[in-house]
């Protein structure tokens, strides 16, 4: 078991039970089942609360999957949720091999988000709140999208996910790609809050995606639209 946070709370007496006070930064598990388990270690009394989050965080997930088999539709059928490559943890963060983490903590704060609209919603921070799992669940997608390396499908993933979730594209590796995609798709769908199901969208991602293969069979033309990006931005991207 690691430990990532220890927070002060109060034992309450609710009625006809006893309650724990949890800080607010728990709230997206408000409304959870959980497990109570308590223990002596060292002689002290210890609790251990098992929230159980993970048919909701499925729910979540297997929803966006399916929006982008639909999103993705016009360059290739990406198939059902992965679920194999998947594994849900708390925490957000990357994995050099092995199964992909969705990090359950985002999922679910995006569904506390999302369903306070409309009082206090807000688009752009309903994107920006599942940014991470979008961009893993589209670089899954993009593994499915026909492309040679995984350096592109990786980058084609993320310039989706960034242009869904209004992040702007990085400087770095991936950056070239992440720009080039977002002038197609805008090209075609200028739409700033374009919804994932949206025959435009879909339309968007293809005219991306042929822009990204094309420049991976050729190079040279790579080179020239690295360049092209490198003077637009007025400073230079690192090297792949």
């Amino acid at each position: 078991m690691r430990i990532f946070d220890t927070a002060r709370v109060r034992i309450t007496r609710l009625d006809d039970s006893v309650g724990i006070s949890l800080p607010a930064e728990y709230e997206e598990l408000d409304g959870f089942p959980a497990m109570l388990e308590s223990a002596v270690e060292d002689g002290r009394l210890v609790f251990m609360v098992r929230p159980d989050v993970e048919p909701a965080v499925k729910e979540t997930v297997t929803e966006l999957w399916r929006d982008l088999r639909l999103l993705f539709s016009g360059v290739a059928d990406i198939g059902e949720m992965p679920w194999d490559d998947v594994v849900i943890e708390w925490e957000a963060h990357e994995a050099a091999e092995g199964p992909v983490p969705i990090s359950a903590a985002e999922v679910l704060d995006h569904r506390r988000l999302y369903h306070t609209k409309p009082l206090a919603w807000d688009k752009e921070d309903i994107r920006k709140s599942i940014h991470d799992t979008m961009s893993k669940l589209c670089e899954l997608a993009a593994r499915k999208l026909g492309f040679k390396s995984r350096l592109f499908a990786m980058a084609f993933g993320d310039a989706v996910a960034n242009k869904f979730s209004l992040i702007s594209c990085t400087y770095g590796t991936l950056d070239v790609v992440c720009e080039i995609f977002s002038e197609e798709f805008s090209r075609v769908d200028d739409d700033r809050f374009w919804p994932l199901t949206s025959t435009l969208a879909r339309e968007a991602v293809a005219a991306g995606y042929r822009k990204i293969r094309q420049l991976e069979d050729d190079p040279r033309e790579f080179e020239k639209e690295r360049a092209r990006v490198q003077q637009k931005w007025g400073f230079p991207l690192q090297n792949p």
